[in-house]
C-alpha cells in the first residue's frame, strides 16, 4: 500500500513539474504586466495605411518598462566578444555608454561603461534586428555562454538568410517556446497607446505616448518631457540621456522612454503579402533630431531589414507574464499534491 501511494504521489509530482507555468528570470528588468486580453484595435485616423486594424492582443504579456540599456547589451557583448578573436565585434551598436576596455588583451575585446554619469543607462542603437533576436535567444537560454544559446530559444537563427523570390528567410514569429521575444507591432501599440481605463473604462487609444493626445514638449529632463527633438549639441547628444530621466512621462501601463532614447524594433514583417518579407517594423521617435509632427504619433511607424544597422534603432523586450508565476506554480504543485494524497487513502 505505501508502495503503491509513493508511485501515485511521484507520478502526480512529475505531472506538475511537466504543467506547471514555465517561468522567466526577471535578471535586471523592470517590467510592465499588460492585461485585458481581447482589448478593440486601434480603429482611428491613419495615413499610411499600417496601424487601422492593429493593436488587439488576445493575452497577457509583460514587456520592459524601459528600452535595453547598455549595462544589459554590454553584459550580452562580453559574454562573445571575449571568446575569440573572431568575435570581437560581435553585436558591437553604434551609439551606447561603453568603451573599449584596454586593460583587456584577449581574445577578443572586452567593453566597460564609460565614466560619462548615468552610461550604464544610456540607450542601445545601431542594433540589427538579427542581434536583437539573439539577445532574446540568449535570455530564453538563460544566459549561457555557448554559441548555441544565441542560435535559437526565441529565433531559430538557421532560418535566417535570403532568397531572390521571397525576400528574407528568416523566422517570422517566436517560437511557442520563448520566454523572451522582440515585442509584435500589436504588443508594441497596446502597450503604449492602449488606455483600458479610457472613455470611463470603455477602452481606448492615446495618440501619443504620453498618454495624450497632445504631443510630449522636447527638451532637458526636468524642463521637457523626452529627449525626441532635443539635440542640444550634436546628433548623438540626445542618445546620452539616461533612459527613465522623464519619470513622468508615462504611456497607460507605466512604459518610460517610449518616447525618445532610440526607436524600437517590432517583430512584425511590414510586408502584408505573407509569402514576401524585406522589411521588419520599428516604432517610437528616436532622441535627437525629429519634427514636432512625428513625436511618435499613434500612426507614425518605419521599417527596416533585419540585416539593417541603423544609427538610431534599438531594442525594448517583450516576456512571458511573470510576477506571479512562480506563485501560480507553487499553488499548482500543492493542489495536485492534495489531490494525490486523497488519491492515496
Amino acid at each position: 500500500m505505501h508502495t503503491k501511494a509513493a508511485i501515485v504521489v511521484s507520478a502526480c509530482v512529475l505531472g506538475s513539474a511537466l504543467t506547471s507555468p514555465a517561468l522567466a528570470q526577471d535578471y535586471d528588468f523592470d517590467w510592465a504586466t499588460i492585461d485585458h486580453p481581447g482589448n478593440a484595435p486601434y480603429t482611428g485616423q491613419d495615413q499610411w495605411g499600417h496601424v487601422s486594424g492593429r493593436g488587439r492582443v488576445d493575452y497577457t504579456y509583460r514587456i520592459s518598462k524601459v528600452e535595453v540599456t547598455t549595462a544589459q547589451w554590454m553584459e550580452f557583448v562580453n559574454t562573445y566578444s571575449t571568446q575569440s578573436d573572431d568575435l570581437k565585434w560581435f553585436a558591437f551598436p553604434d551609439y551606447w555608454g561603453a568603451t573599449r576596455d584596454m586593460n583587456y588583451h584577449g581574445p577578443g575585446q572586452r567593453w566597460k561603461l564609460r565614466s560619462a554619469a548615468g552610461s550604464a543607462n544610456w540607450p542601445v542603437t545601431g542594433i540589427t534586428w538579427r542581434e536583437s533576436a539573439q539577445f532574446c535567444n540568449w535570455l530564453t537560454n538563460d544566459k549561457r555562454k555557448t554559441l548555441d544559446a544565441i542560435a535559437s530559444g526565441a529565433y531559430d537563427t538557421s532560418t535566417f538568410g535570403w532568397n531572390q523570390d521571397v525576400g528574407f528567410t528568416d523566422q517570422s514569429a517566436h517560437s511557442p517556446g520563448a520566454k523572451f521575444w522582440i515585442p509584435t507591432l500589436d504588443e508594441w501599440l497596446k502597450a503604449v497607446h492602449y488606455d483600458p481605463a479610457k472613455d470611463n473604462g470603455k477602452g481606448g487609444w492615446w495618440r501619443y505616448p504620453n498618454t495624450s493626445d497632445t504631443a510630449p514638449i522636447p527638451g532637458i529632463p526636468g524642463v521637457g518631457e523626452t529627449s525626441a527633438g532635443y539635440e542640444p549639441y550634436s546628433y548623438s547628444d540626445g542618445f546620452e540621456v539616461p533612459l527613465g530621466s522623464y519619470p513622468n512621462t508615462l504611456t497607460p501601463w507605466g512604459l518610460l522612454d517610449a518616447t525618445g532614447g532610440s526607436s524600437e524594433w517590432t517583430e512584425s514583417w511590414y510586408n502584408t503579402d505573407a509569402t514576401h518579407h524585406y522589411d521588419r517594423f520599428y516604432d517610437s521617435a528616436p532622441a535627437g533630431n525629429v519634427s514636432s509632427s512625428q513625436l511618435d504619433g499613434l500612426a507614425n511607424t518605419g521599417a527596416f531589414g533585419p540585416t539593417q544597422q541603423i544609427a538610431w534603432l534599438g531594442l525594448r523586450v517583450a516576456s512571458i507574464p511573470g510576477p506571479n508565476a512562480a506563485i501560480l506554480a507553487s499553488m499548482f504543485v500543492i493542489i495536485t499534491l492534495r489531490r494525490c494524497r486523497h488519491a492515496t487513502e
